[in-house]
């Protein structure tokens, strides 16, 4: 398969997929890079959702730190790296609101187990919170599959926010021999993208 790189986000679908048929095992992850309210930098790796021209779709709980890190202005940044094609991809933009649909349809394909941890959070205690023991934990969960104990029958949430990082700066890079790599920066414009080459 040929990767188009006149345009960035073609060229990062074209890559997962092409990822996706190499077995590549990050092919649906990124890594989220925030700041603490600290100033300190803080990451951790994220399930990426679909990818088109309105972003990239991630879910995150809104009792976490993470969304309390984003929401703060300071700053953020997506990493995408698939070692199977020798990509890596930075990205750099905007929330922006995921539709009801699309939220929903990520919902539908978690498993029981994912939703019932994201029912955990809001009815016992949010993510990170240091508990007295894991058997604390795996009690709460028990409790809620009691609660729910049909998959399909799971309700989405409130706490659970959609959202797409609508880029406005992307950085690609290529590995190249002898570490010469091929490193753009597409910055997005009112006509489109300006496409800068890169030193490595």
């Amino acid at each position: 398969m040929d990767i188009d790189i006149s345009d960035p986000i073609d060229e990062i679908v074209s890559a997962r997929e092409l990822a996706r048929e190499k077995g590549d095992l990050l092919a649906n992850v990124c890594f989220l890079a925030t700041v603490t309210k600290e100033g300190g930098g803080t990451a951790r790796a994220l399930s990426l959702r679909d990818i088109d021209q309105r972003g990239f779709g991630v879910m995150v709980n809104g009792l976490s730190v993470k969304w309390a890190e984003l929401e703060s202005g300071r700053g953020f940044e997506l990493l995408i790296y698939w070692p199977t094609v020798s990509r890596q991809f930075r990205i750099r933009g905007r929330l922006i609101p995921m539709d009801d649909e699309d939220r929903r349809r990520y919902w539908d394909r978690k498993t029981h187990g994912s939703k019932l941890l994201e029912h955990y959070y809001p009815t016992f205690e949010p993510q990170t919170t240091a508990v007295s023991s894991r058997d604390h934990l795996v009690s709460g969960i028990e409790e809620l599959e009691k609660r729910y104990p049909d998959e399909s029958n799971v309700p989405l949430p409130d706490s659970l926010i959609g959202v797409c990082v609508e880029p406005e700066q992307i950085e690609t890079w290529h590995s190249g021999e002898g570490r010469l790599h091929d490193r753009h920066r597409y910055t997005r414009t009112a006509d489109g993208w300006r496409d800068e080459v890169l030193v490595p």
